[in-house]
């Protein structure tokens, strides 16, 4: 894929006063890396120009997607974002790719060229919040790729985004209210008096205890990751298309009592399971850790202004059980699992942590989780992109969205789980996995 860049440059932000914005308690407990996603349009498309002029109309209604992140604790002060005079902006990188049409590059599914189709997060470099790569391929398709600090935005904060900035393409938004929306610790709201009814140290975050040792006095590591790193390049990427007939067929399997997400990472997850070895006996046990979205769950509670939320409001699920259990298991048990970790973590649960929030939230916390790359896990961290209304988005001119992928993925046992945008619909199942694994699984996943 020949891929030509044309210019690259930085949306300011709107002049407004500086302020730091600290980050919120789910913030500090997200990933610290860069979200990729490529969203791919057939022609027509919009221009340039539009996409550029809709996009700095839509900015200064998220402040802190051109802030400048200061993340370390200077003199203890809490990591937070550097929002109007002084932010770093967004970056945007305009290309075209003159030697092929979009349509020979569809479906979209992981390969190494897709990599030049968006910005580079450079090692040592500050990073911009937002990064944006416009591709122009000759046929008048349109890929745009959107890296995004996950501290600062959950999947659903940035899918408010994306439809901000197509209305305003469109020009349903353009002259809009530009007020911002809300954002930052101030807009989460803790009972008064903040208490906290479960045990956020030692699951969202590490306990204050140390860790346990060895004999020697060296910390222990967690069973996963001892003697367990590969090369990055070892975890490939691929692309499960599950059709609807056949996502209809595993719901069937699992006695139609749970959803459709419940049912197909139910079914992933087994999959790995057996892909990776461990259900030949022994005592492995695996997990699968869920993201889970707490705007519903806390809705109507007043943690969360009404007029929506930019952030992270996301904490994960966790059902784990014996690898040889769930092999010799139905798939509705594993559905059963998925489910009652889903359901543990409830509006309760959120309450809690936001209370954690406010009762600790200017303490040294370190998550609990470090998401590390090119380390082989015996688990599943899977996300539901099902009712994000990404594919929904539509930039207007009669262009149609026909492919979204998340960009190159490091982590051993990611699922995604996705819409598809194949004529007849279905289901598409990205998943990041030890280059050995992935070819095990490619020859059972559909069984």
């Amino acid at each position: 894929m020949g891929v030509q860049v044309q210019r690259t440059f930085v949306v300011p932000p709107a002049a407004a006063p500086s302020e730091e914005v600290p980050l919120t308690v789910f913030d500090l407990a997200a990933p610290t890396y860069h979200v990729t996603v490529l969203f791919a349009f057939s022609p027509p498309n919009p221009t340039n120009q539009a996409l550029l002029d809709a996009l700095s109309a839509t900015l200064p209604r998220f402040p802190l997607l051109t802030a400048a992140m200061r993340l370390d604790r200077r003199d203890g002060a809490r990591p937070c974002f550097v929002t109007g005079k002084g932010d770093a902006g967004a970056l945007v990188v305009e290309a075209e790719v003159p030697s092929s049409a979009l349509s020979d590059h569809l479906p979209l599914a992981p390969s190494p060229g897709l990599a030049l189709l968006h910005p580079t997060v450079r090692r040592g470099a500050t990073p911009h919040v937002l990064m944006l790569q416009i591709n122009r391929f000759a046929c008048g398709g349109v890929v745009i790729a959107s890296l995004s600090h996950h501290q600062v935005a959950d999947g659903h904060s940035m899918t408010m985004f994306f439809h901000a900035w197509a209305d305003a393409v469109r020009g349903d938004g353009l002259v809009a209210d530009c007020a911002p929306v809300p954002y930052g610790p101030a807009a989460l709201v803790p009972r008064r008096p903040p208490r906290c009814d479960f045990e956020h140290r030692g699951a969202e975050f590490l306990p204050l205890s140390p860790a346990p040792t060895h004999d020697d006095g060296r910390a222990s590591k967690p069973p996963a990751e001892v003697d367990h790193h590969v090369d990055t390049s070892e975890i490939t990427n691929m692309l499960l298309h599950y059709t609807s007939e056949f996502v209809a067929e595993l719901k069937c399997a699992a006695h139609n009592r749970y959803t459709t997400f419940e049912t197909v990472s139910a079914h992933v997850w087994r999959k790995i399971t057996a892909a990776r070895g461990l259900a030949d006996g022994g005592d492995a046990h695996t997990s699968i850790r869920i993201a889970v979205n707490g705007r519903g769950r806390l809705a109507g509670t007043g943690a969360l202004p009404a007029a929506g939320f930019f952030g992270n409001v996301v904490l994960t699920a966790i059902s784990g059980t014996r690898a040889a259990a769930l092999a010799t298991g139905t798939l509705a048990d594993a559905a059963a699992l998925v489910r009652a970790g889903i359901r543990a973590v409830d509006g309760g649960y959120f309450q809690s942590f936001v209370d954690f929030g406010a009762l600790h939230g200017d303490e040294d916390l370190e998550p609990a989780c470090a998401d590390e790359a090119g380390v082989l896990s015996l688990d599943v961290e899977a996300d539901s992109w099902l009712h994000l209304d990404l594919h929904r988005l539509d930039f207007g001119c009669g262009g149609r969205l026909v492919g979204i992928l998340p960009g190159k993925v490091p982590q051993d046992g990611v699922v995604v789980l996705m819409p598809s945008l194949r004529k007849g619909g279905g289901i598409d199942v990205f998943v990041a996995l030890w280059e050995k694994h992935a070819r095990e699984l490619s020859a059972i996943a559909y069984t």
